[in-house]
């Protein structure tokens, strides 16, 4: 339990407002700002068969996991680079101190448990404990912030792939409390790659095509089309990821990937962000800030449909968040917490779709406590999230309730000058080996084409 002043959720668990609270913004709802309602429960269930990232505690939050001094950064780490680290940082709400627990875990490139065994891939202990802790210092949010850099003194990688590293509560019964992806490169192929416009006329203002070509650099592959796959992921993420793809044409020592409308992303716009770094003044897109007891809350700017827009060119984070402190004279120990408050405009409610909040901040996911409600008494839907002081992009996603359809373009919209990153992903398993090699990873930018 927390020893704080209750929170607009109580215990991390997901209750009700309480009513003063809820009067108050009900009657600031008929004034253009927005109702505020309870979150549902995080889901407590380890059941994850496709590994995805997932968050099991509710009071876990703020979760990153990047490159060495370089947060905004995809978490793919060179095999054999003595500087190349990892670290990942996050924040468990009050004041306990809790025994954290960590772990490896070797996947194939589907992201299934490949069939090496634990001292086949590490160097060093298979369990260690997180030991590097701090307390919050002068917030109304109290929390221990905790950090684990990989790889280090007591657990190394030997082996490129795929890895989960979990994370446990060791509080007599282990308790499974975050999952994440990471990438282990063994850096020995090339790769050129290309920007074309899709064939299919439909796509080509709303849609990026990617051509490449991996060059082994003198080692034989024999056979390529079954031992040579590549996938391909949007700005990091899974949820989107094409492939695996066998090499259409080989040509001697080159791989090429020159397929006609299959490695195609929707372009989509530039992330939408707000700015809250500071609580001491409003930054960009921020309506309100208010001190209540216990933490503080945001209102947003009411954001609007983009589908049918001109697109703007602006610089984003590519759907990520960075924990920033622009107070003067403190530093990130001293970064708060604050319910922010979302809302888009809809003049009436979706049939038979639901609309999420999402981002690197909601796990890449659709996660159900970002599930936005419609409010008739303002014509929008309205959503609350616990958040890190710092700087955010996100965007609204429709999904149709029969079939699961995911829409990104219906609020959003597409366009082909929007910048994007992608990730591209080569694995090499010749006859004989156990495990899918990582040979070859690189990120590249749409607007460097």
């Amino acid at each position: 339990m927390r020893d704080v002043a209750p929170l607009p959720f109580g215990g991390g668990a997901g209750g009700g407002v309480d009513s003063r609270r809820h009067s108050r913004f009900l009657k600031t709802l008929t004034s253009c700002v927005f109702f505020l309602f309870a979150l549902p429960l995080f889901s407590q269930s380890p059941d994850n068969p496709r590994n995805e990232e997932r968050n099991y505690d509710a009071d876990v939050l703020s979760v990153q996991l990047h490159l060495r001094n370089a947060p905004m950064t995809f978490p793919m780490v060179d095999l054999n680079a003595s500087d190349s680290a990892l670290v990942l940082q996050f924040d468990h709400l009050g004041t306990d101190i809790h025994e954290y627990l960590y772990t490896l875990e070797h996947c194939n490139a589907d992201w299934q448990r490949s069939a090496l065994d634990d001292n086949e891939y590490i160097d060093g202990f298979t369990e260690d404990r997180i030991w590097d802790m701090y307390n919050s210092f002068n917030t109304l949010q109290q929390y221990v912030h905790y950090t684990l850099k990989l790889p280090n003194n007591n657990m190394r990688w030997t082996k490129s792939g795929n890895y989960l590293l979990k994370v446990y509560e060791n509080s007599g019964e282990r308790r499974l409390i975050l999952v994440r992806r990471f990438l282990v490169v063994d850096r020995r192929w090339n790769v050129t790659t290309n920007f074309v416009r899709p064939v299919r006329v439909d796509k080509m203002n709303t849609h990026h095509e990617i051509d490449f070509t991996v060059n082994t650099k003198g080692m034989r592959v024999q056979y390529p089309e079954r031992e040579v796959k590549a996938c391909i992921l949007q700005n990091g993420r899974w949820d989107s990821v094409l492939g695996p793809f066998p090499p259409f044409i080989t040509r001697q020592e080159d791989l090429v990937f020159d397929y006609q409308d299959k490695i195609t992303f929707p372009a989509g716009k530039e992330w939408r962000y707000f700015d809250m770094r500071t609580f001491q003044y409003r930054g960009e897109f921020i309506r309100d800030i208010n001190m209540l007891p216990g933490y503080y809350e945001i209102t947003l700017q009411m954001d609007e449909s983009r589908a049918n827009r001109t697109y703007i060119q602006t610089n984003d984070l590519n759907g990520r968040f960075s924990i920033e402190n622009n107070n003067q004279n403190q530093g990130l120990d001293q970064c708060d917490y604050a319910a922010v408050l979302f809302s888009l405009k809809q003049n009436q409610e979706l049939d038979n779709a639901d609309v999420y909040v999402y981002g690197q901040f909601t796990d890449r996911q659709l996660r159900p406590e970002f599930k936005m409600k419609y409010e008739e008494s303002v014509h929008a839907y309205v959503c609350e999230a616990y958040l890190k002081q710092g700087y955010y992009n996100y965007r609204y996603v429709v999904v149709n309730r029969e079939t699961g359809a995911v829409d990104e373009e219906g609020v959003e919209g597409n366009w082909y000058e929007a910048g994007n990153e992608y990730q591209i992903l080569v694995y090499y398993r010749p006859f004989g080996i156990r495990y899918d090699q990582l040979m070859l990873t690189t990120t590249i930018d749409s607007r460097l084409r």
